[in-house]
């Protein structure tokens, strides 16, 4: 069976790829990918304002109405294996899959005035740690999700097993949604992080 959670916490892409094989046992083998991506879009200007209104103008619209210079877009799948012995049914592997899209702005080198590539490289600097942290919080939710189907006992139908993974699972992804708000709620969208602009601009 597999499913998927898709959520945003929220061109030319690139995209980067890491497997860990989080354990194995005699009841399940659960495996762990992240898959990184980038999408940029292209801002210029002559002066901090010029790339402030630019990046109000291009930068990512959310679900609130607002526009943010970068948003980090994270899709969780999982997928297992169920095996059956006596009449129990439990996980016999399981493998759970993150998928990160980073939404980025990017300045054009050729446009830009030169005295601005400087405080342009320490805002993007700060401005990817800040997304960097939304990407670890979904990591974590999908690595405490591939330890839960190692740990889950056996069930007296696969229907049964299949109802208490959904259930586990929703509750998981719902604390995430919330643990990512209270991430850019703390960080003021990264602004605590140093990555603004402009005092009070984000």
């Amino acid at each position: 069976m597999s499913h998927r959670l898709i959520a945003c916490a929220g061109a030319a892409l690139l995209f980067l790829t890491s497997a860990t094989a989080l354990f194995a046992s005699d009841t399940a083998s659960c495996e762990l990918k992240v898959r990184e991506g980038y999408r940029f879009y292209d801002i210029s200007g002559k002066t901090v304002d010029d790339l402030v209104q630019e990046i109000r103008h291009n930068g990512t619209k959310w679900n609130d109405g607002k526009v943010y210079s970068a948003m980090t877009n994270w899709d969780i799948h999982y997928k297992y294996e169920v095996a059956c012995q006596n009449g129990r049914y439990s996980v016999k592997s399981a493998a759970t899959r993150v998928d990160i899209l980073y939404n980025m702005p990017r300045l054009n080198l050729a446009t830009c005035a030169p005295d601005l590539v400087g405080a342009w490289s320490n805002y993007v600097t700060r401005l990817q740690s800040h997304e960097f942290g939304h990407k670890d919080l979904a990591v974590k939710a999908a690595s405490e999700v591939n330890e839960m189907f190692g740990t889950l006992p056996s069930f007296g139908s696969e229907e049964e097993l299949a109802a208490e993974i959904i259930k586990r699972t929703e509750e998981k992804f719902k604390k995430l949604k919330e643990i990512q708000v209270e991430y850019d709620h703390d960080t003021r969208h990264g602004e605590t992080q140093g990555a603004v602009l402009l005092a009070g601009s984000q």
